[in-house]
């Protein structure tokens, strides 16, 4: 009886025994998955902040470059010294001009009242005043259309200043007086203007 109970209990241990084997081998596995998820973890969290400092040290490098001064472009700083170069011409256009236009404008001033002329315009006055001469107006435009000689008279028909057919003797004054008949022969006439003659053919 008991070598049976012995037996049976020996059975129940190796029964036992032989159930508590495969847990052993399944914690193993357990294990060993829980590693490998582990490892993968930390793998993928490396990659992920390897790609950050990648990503962060690429916009550095960028904000870098964004700030650092650019070297000139010689074809702009050419640009730039020829566009300089025409508003300073054209800034010493206008101050010449504006300098002419107060000579001018000196000039008219003293031309028509000498004598009540502002100091102020005499002190603004350049150093070097350009003399203008006085503008002389043309002598009367006088054509022959035929002369009459006689022993007692001699006479000349002309055309003055688009008058025609004026007779004209010796001593005879036109051109509101300013000019006179001085000399009448058979080539032409001639007549003083200004303390000028001027000789006319036929």
């Amino acid at each position: 009886m008991a070598d049976s109970s012995f037996s049976s209990a020996k059975k129940s241990g190796g029964a036992q025994r032989s159930r508590q084997a495969p847990k052993t081998g399944e914690s193993s596995t357990s294990k060993l998955v829980r590693v490998l998820l582990l490892l993968i973890c930390c793998a993928g969290a490396g990659y992920f902040f390897w790609s950050t400092l990648q990503i962060v040290d690429s916009n550095a490098t960028a904000i870098n470059r964004a700030r650092m001064p650019q070297p000139p472009d010689p074809a702009m700083e050419a640009e730039k010294v020829e566009i300089e170069t025409a508003e300073e011409g054209l800034q010493n256009v206008t101050r010449a001009s504006s300098q002419a236009m107060q000579v001018a404008l000196l000039a008219e001033v003293q031309s028509r009242y000498p004598l009540d002329l502002p100091s102020s315009l005499v002190a603004t006055a350049p150093s070097a005043v350009i003399e203008l001469a006085p503008i002389e107006p043309d002598p009367p435009m006088v054509t022959v259309v035929a002369i009459m000689i006689t022993e007692a008279d001699r006479v000349a028909m002309v055309n003055v200043d688009g008058e025609e057919g004026i007779l004209m003797r010796l001593g005879t004054k036109f051109s509101e007086g300013s000019a006179t008949i001085t000399k009448i022969d058979e080539k032409g006439v001639t007549y003083t203007w200004r303390r000028r003659n001027y000789e006319v053919s036929l």
